[in-house]
């Protein structure tokens, strides 16, 4: 389990966006739990949206309406259901599952004390999850909470980033001087740096890799899956050259 862990730690870091990260943490938990449907929702206002799902017939739900769902989010608590049936707050959805899906397992995903959203698993069979189920849920919930949290922060810099970006148009030397100051202030991870700076994906990871190739950064495998960037001196100095003399610098 650790080891599952870790791994799966170390791959939602590379992802940014939401749609990756419940991709990816709905296929590891269904690849653990057999289930029939399992469902990431994130919470924007008073409506959980489904940012992914397996299997059809999910909706979007308001937290006001009665649920399962609206239930693990109002008490931060999750929530084990044997059978459905017997549940007042189930919810059938669409209507089609509501004789089917007569289990459900929704652990909620909490950040720093913030309910962020919920996994929720059903099962067509009643008894179909267990404590142990339970627990390996809300074992990888951490990480998916970390997961989710870094995405949305990064997405709301990226909006005011992007607002900022069309005031004026920057030039190359500007968007690699911004590439070196963002893993300056410690930005070490390629999607962060390219989302910092606010510029498309391919032309981000070239300049990136462009600096690396001119000695202005240094690049380092940390993980089967994780590269990680660093300045070097000739990047600092480039950096404080601009400072004082911009117009006399050329990368």
């Amino acid at each position: 389990m650790e080891e599952k862990l870790r791994f799966t730690q170390e791959t939602l870091e590379q992802f940014y966006t939401l749609e990756d990260v419940a991709t990816f943490a709905t296929t590891t938990l269904h690849s653990i739990i057999p289930t029939d449907k399992i469902a990431i929702a994130v919470i924007e206002g008073n409506i959980q949206v489904r940012q992914h799902h397996r299997q059809t017939g999910i909706m979007d739900l308001n937290l006001d309406w009665p649920s399962i769902n609206a239930r693990t989010v109002k008490t931060g608590q999750t929530q084990l259901v044997n059978d459905t049936s017997e549940d007042p707050d189930y919810f059938p959805g669409d209507g089609r599952d509501a004789v089917t899906m007569l289990s459900e397992l929704c652990v909620p995903i909490i950040h720093k004390g913030s309910v962020l959203g919920t996994i929720n698993l059903e099962c067509r069979q009643r008894g179909c999850y267990s404590e142990e189920d339970a627990r390996v849920v809300e074992a990888y919930v951490w990480e998916i909470a970390e997961a989710l949290h870094r995405v949305k922060e990064q997405q709301a810099t990226i909006g005011e980033q992007e607002k900022r970006r069309r005031v004026r148009i920057r030039s190359p030397t500007e968007n690699y001087l911004e590439i070196l100051e963002a893993v300056y202030e410690g930005v070490g991870v390629l999607n962060r740096i390219v989302y910092r700076v606010a510029i498309p994906w391919r032309r981000g990871k070239e300049m990136v890799n462009d600096l690396v190739d001119r000695g202005y950064l240094t690049k380092e495998k940390v993980s089967a899956a994780r590269y990680v960037y660093k300045i070097t001196a000739k990047g600092v100095e480039a950096l404080k050259k601009h400072e004082y003399a911009p117009e006399c610098l050329e990368i």
